[in-house]
């Protein structure tokens, strides 16, 4: 017989029929693989979609414990993190967001004039930000003293701080939001806004090796 039953006892054409229809084994074989690639393809392009679409975490300081081995050190953040877009204002109490920034390499820095280790530190940030700050780079530090631009922009004057800029957070509302443990505190964030690397304590900021590390992040935009 040219044909025999299925299951179901419904005539299932044979390899007869099949060559007599133009459908050898050959082009079957061909078809079939066309259509196991073409679901391949739409999957992995499903796949690339649903994976393009996953947040990436938000910063919070929280998730680096204080322990001997993490204070006045350089913690990198892996994978990058997504740095709130925190807002605060400058000695005339212009507001200012840190998206304001964005397409500068950016070392965030919390602190105040009351903390010996921010004392102890900021020269050192000034000198970075007179070294690279520009077009390409940012010293944001912004102090969390609650008397503001009346205590901070004379404490850095009297400290010939002269190319820092008084950003001011007198509420400590970006301690809050990114629940720092405590002061100082800095973030590195990349030209996207995106945490590379994090530091509680002080730091010397413009040493040789920070710089280069710098300069390498503001030469990968």
């Amino acid at each position: 017989m040219d044909a025999d039953l299925d299951a179901e006892g419904h005539n299932r054409p044979t390899l007869a029929h099949r060559h007599q229809a133009g459908i050898t084994p050959q082009r079957w074989g061909k078809g079939m693989l066309a259509i196991v690639t073409i679901v391949a393809a739409v999957a992995s392009l499903m796949g690339g979609e649903a994976h393009a679409q996953v947040p990436e975490q938000t910063c919070s300081l929280a998730t680096t414990p204080l322990l001997p081995t993490t204070i006045n050190r350089l913690i990198e953040s892996k994978p990058p993190c997504q740095m709130p877009d925190i807002a605060f204002i400058d000695s005339d109490g212009k507001s200012l967001k840190l998206s304001s920034f964005r397409g500068k390499v950016v070392l965030l820095n919390l602190w105040a004039t009351w903390c010996p280790p921010c004392v102890k530190e900021m020269p050192s940030l000034d000198r970075l930000q007179g070294k690279l700050g520009g077009e390409r780079f940012a010293v944001v530090a912004i102090s969390q003293d609650k008397g503001g631009a009346g205590v901070v922009v004379p404490w850095l004057a009297s400290n010939k701080l002269d190319h820092l800029t008084a950003y001011l957070d007198p509420q400590s509302v970006i301690s809050q939001t990114l629940q720092t443990p405590g002061l100082p505190v800095s973030a590195i964030l990349d030209s996207e806004g995106r945490e590379v690397a994090r530091l509680f304590g002080k730091a010397e900021w413009d040493s040789p090796e920070m710089v280069v590390r710098f300069q390498t992040l503001m030469s990968a935009r």
